[in-house]
């Protein structure tokens, strides 16, 4: 069984490509915060393949592009799908904005190996995203995200970001 196994039985819009470049990264990781999880698809690409915990960040109310959610249900499908991994430890969700989970684990004094933001799409949000998360990136860890080549991502990338490295599938990075 490949380490994306697991993560291919769960819907969701990340392509093989992309969960393959994930577990590779997430292997070399043993802190990771994933900042939208939706139902689960790469936080499980990330839990089977990291030697540590993976903090899932998400409120589970859906970006505008994903509207209307019933967020109850959503939440539910997520934790069912996470059980074995919430009860082994490997991951913790956190149900509230990524702005503010940010600061609660910057108040805790925490940082991570890999951040990966796949939340909110539009340029105001992903750059909210980058700016509360970049600095909880450990030294020499990765902040990455998904959609590279979508206009707002883009945007806000070029913007704070203009050194990353080039996009792999449809992923964004930067080596801090």
């Amino acid at each position: 069984m490949s380490g994306i196994d697991n993560a291919l039985q769960i819907q969701g819009w990340m392509e093989e490509s992309d969960l393959r470049w994930l577990a590779a990264h997430a292997a070399l990781a043993s802190r990771i915060v994933e900042v939208g999880c939706w139902r689960g698809r790469s936080t499980t690409c990330l839990a089977d393949n990291t030697p540590g915990v993976v903090y899932a960040v998400d409120h589970w109310q859906g970006s505008e592009e994903h509207q209307p959610v019933d967020a109850e249900r959503l939440y539910k499908m997520f934790l069912d799908q996470m059980a074995g991994y919430i009860s082994a430890g490997k991951v913790i969700p956190m149900r509230m904005p990524s702005v503010a989970a940010a600061r609660e684990l910057s108040a805790q004094s925490l940082t991570f190996d890999l951040v990966f933001i796949d939340a909110s799409h539009d340029s105001d949000s992903v750059r909210a995203d980058i700016l509360s998360w970049k600095p909880l990136v450990a030294p020499g860890g990765l902040l990455c995200g998904h959609d590279a080549g979508y206009g707002p991502v883009m945007t806000a990338l070029a913007e704070l970001l203009p050194d990353r490295l080039p996009n792999e599938c449809s992923m964004w990075q930067v080596r801090l």
